[in-house]
């Protein structure tokens, strides 16, 4: 096993030079996909909430329907 014992060395040479990982110069791309995805999510979610709390007052329960054991509340 290799080891390094100077890194400004052995990241500046001639076989290491260029990417120290995979993937370098793609974080612009994958902050992007990130934002799509954040913004989707709480897309979806407020349609679902929106549509639960529509079904919700559709069935106009009162304020005391709770005490009656309704099942559906």
């Amino acid at each position: 096993m290799a080891t390094v014992t100077n890194w400004i060395d052995h990241l500046s040479a001639e076989e290491v030079q260029g990417a120290v990982y995979p993937g370098v110069g793609s974080e612009g791309i994958l902050v992007i996909v990130l934002l799509v995805i954040w913004v989707g999510w709480h897309v979806i979610t407020a349609n679902a909430e929106s549509k639960h709390l529509d079904e919700l007052a559709r069935k106009r329960h009162g304020a005391n329907d709770h005490k009656s054991n309704i099942t559906e509340w």
